[in-house]
């Protein structure tokens, strides 16, 4: 197997992003053991940053260390995702509560991030693509101004688990993507226009067609 250059970066994240990418991309599918000496062959490297990287997974929720068993993928079923989705959708409509200004400066970061998910759709990297989505959605909570709420939503790890059900292959990633990204220019055209009634609208509508699509596939 080719092994993977880690040249120049921080291994442990390095790797992290490696093992999300085997869970989104399904090569590792759920229930799987995950042996620490294979992926330190495959990479080449020792197994103290694939440990480290792993233990970040566990806290993601996205695998299983079960003590004297090993280490297993999480089995994320679809009505998790659909009850995390439900989570997100309050917390954000919250947050769009809580707004008292909302600044150019927010706006152009807004702007940025759009042109960033458009060149990660052009591109079919879909681990960079969830973090610009993540991004995005944490500029909606940041503009609340509440540090605890920010928090309670970074702890929900829910962009990841909906890509992992949603990219089963790359066709219907790539569908998905195009149809985030308008309803993403939805949210920014909201914003511009300062129009909390019109952002609320936008945003739901985002999540809650997240949510059919995630509904249809079940």
């Amino acid at each position: 197997m080719e092994k993977i250059s880690f040249k120049h970066q921080n291994t442990t994240d390095k790797v992290l992003l490696a093992l999300q990418n085997k869970i989104v991309r399904r090569e590792w599918k759920p229930n799987q053991r995950i042996y620490v000496d294979e992926l330190s062959k495959e990479f080449n490297i020792s197994q103290t940053p694939i440990r480290e990287a792993l233990y970040k997974l566990a806290g993601m929720g996205l695998i299983n260390m079960k003590p004297r068993m090993g280490v297993y993928v999480a089995d994320f079923s679809k009505q998790d995702v659909l009850e995390i989705l439900d989570i997100r959708m309050a917390l954000e409509n919250l947050a769009i509560q809580k707004i008292s200004d909302i600044s150019e400066d927010l706006i152009e970061k807004m702007k940025d991030n759009l042109h960033l998910l458009k060149e990660t759709i052009k591109t079919k990297d879909f681990i960079a693509n969830n973090e610009v989505d993540k991004t995005f959605h944490l500029l909606i909570i940041e503009v609340s101004g509440s540090r605890q709420l920010k928090r309670v939503y970074q702890n929900l790890h829910s962009h990841l688990s909906v890509q992992r059900l949603l990219y089963e292959d790359e066709k219907k990633a790539l569908q998905e993507l195009h149809m985030t990204e308008k309803e993403h220019l939805k949210i920014v055209q909201a914003f511009e226009k300062k129009d909390k009634k019109q952002i609320r609208k936008a945003v739901r509508n985002h999540l809650s067609n997240v949510r059919q699509r995630i509904t249809k596939s079940l």
